[in-house]
């Protein structure tokens, strides 16, 4: 009769925990920064893109990218939209964690942000590095389309995998 009782509480657990997303600021600089509507709309952007990640949410995932977004990506390869798309699709895009820490936020022309700093991540399944954690260097352009920010290019350059 217990088990009965608990075993839907400890699924509902299981199920709930493993996804997570966050990110903080570096320095009192960047967290100044961050009180700038356009950047606060860019970093919202970046944590729904990372949220999307991270829960296998294809559409949000390919809807964050202008239609031209270029990605430097972590397997060393320029990579347009359709490339990290389908990246996503085939599960060479997966992790449990995803935490940013953000070294640089500034806005750039008038409809551009930057945000440049680490990630450390936990990639899963096909993921290059599956179960390790790993440490990269980003570098982010977000741009404002009429109201909706979008990811236009990206670095990602892993430095440590262990």
């Amino acid at each position: 009769m217990r088990l009965a009782f608990a075993l839907p509480i400890l699924l509902c657990v299981l199920t709930a925990a493993p996804a997570h997303a966050g990110w903080k600021a570096a320095t009192p600089a960047v967290e100044d920064a961050t009180k700038q509507p356009r950047i606060a709309a860019a970093i919202d952007a970046a944590m729904r893109f990372d949220q999307a990640i991270l829960t296998h949410d294809a559409t949000v995932f390919a809807d964050t990218f202008t239609d031209d977004a270029v990605v430097n990506n972590p397997f060393n390869r320029i990579a347009r939209k359709p490339d990290a798309v389908a990246n996503f699709a085939t599960g060479l895009i997966d992790y449990t964690t995803l935490d940013r820490v953000i070294e640089y936020a500034a806005t750039r022309g008038a409809h551009d942000v930057v945000l440049m700093g680490e990630e450390h991540l936990t990639p899963v399944g096909k993921a290059k590095f599956a179960g390790k954690q790993v440490k990269r260097r980003t570098t982010e352009i977000w741009t404002d389309e009429s109201g909706e920010w979008k990811l236009a290019l990206r670095q990602a350059t892993i430095y440590s995998a262990e």
